[in-house]
């Protein structure tokens, strides 16, 4: 692996890149309705145990909602990921503490936030729609995306940290994968999975490569396309064999942040032509 190809890629992939915005928008009503399923039951008022709890799940929802339709899109989504980190810090208070100190919970917000320095709100938006309604200037389906990188830049620091945190004996050698298929499969179906330490052992490895590389290859051109297979592919795959809530889908959706905005746009265009 070669980190100065990766510098150099990831240098002239921003921080001044501006592009099409359709991309940032889908990601934007992806990441507030990812926001909704994962937090939602969590917040509403109905779970509210305290006056403080009842206000922030409000806040919650209002932010979540605007980010959704587009009103006020920046500001909206950026506020969002703010809340669902206000959300993250009250878990010692009671407040859904089962997986809040999660980095599913962190990409989520962090995401969320980096939308927020994209131009996210000039395509499919409340706000478009509002000033074509007016009889104002058309906004251009064109803007800034630098924070469509620090996305990508985010996605690549979480394979790392979560592959260097599985590089010990305990994972090489499958027994934490065998722990978490215990919980998963005891009594089930694919209980057979647990009879192999060898499949195991080869299974937690692979995992273990396809993270470092995943790190590496989604910052660099040559690799990126190899990449966006392989870390759907396994993202797919930790969604039908582990109870992962939302985070292989919140992963895959931001999957989004390394195609090209124009290719993106061109899709759409075709999509939507009559």
């Amino acid at each position: 692996m070669n980190a100065g190809v990766m510098l150099r890629d990831f240098v002239a992939w921003g921080p001044d890149a501006a592009g099409p915005t359709r991309s940032v928008a889908l990601l934007r009503i992806g990441l507030a309705t990812m926001a909704i399923i994962r937090f939602g039951a969590e917040v509403a008022p109905f779970s509210a145990e305290t006056f403080n709890e009842l206000l922030l799940g409000l806040v919650f929802f209002t932010f979540a909602i605007a980010a959704l339709l587009g009103v006020r899109a920046r500001a909206s989504i950026g506020l969002l990921g703010i809340t669902i980190f206000l959300l993250y810090g009250m878990r010692q208070a009671g407040l859904g503490t089962a997986g809040w100190d999660h980095h599913h919970v962190y990409i989520l917000g962090i995401s969320c936030i980096f939308l927020m320095f994209t131009d996210c709100g000039r395509s499919y938006s409340y706000d478009r729609w509002a000033a074509i309604e007016s009889g104002n200037q058309v906004l251009p389906e064109h803007g800034i995306l630098w924070g469509q990188r620090l996305i990508a830049l985010q996605m690549s620091a979480l394979y790392f940290w979560t592959a260097v945190d599985k590089t010990d004996q305990a994972f090489l050698s499958g027994q934490r994968l065998e722990q978490i298929f215990v919980w998963s499969y005891s009594g089930r179906t694919l209980e057979i999975l647990l009879v192999s330490p060898m499949l195991l052992s080869l299974m937690s490895c692979a995992v273990l490569v396809v993270e470092y590389f995943l790190a590496y290859a989604i910052l660099t051109r040559r690799h990126r396309a190899t990449a966006f297979f392989i870390g759907l592919s396994m993202h797919a795959t930790f969604y039908l064999l582990l109870p992962v809530s939302t985070y292989s889908a919140t992963m895959m959706l931001l999957y989004l942040a390394l195609i090209d905005p124009q290719t993106v746009q061109k899709f759409t265009k075709r999509m939507q032509e009559p």
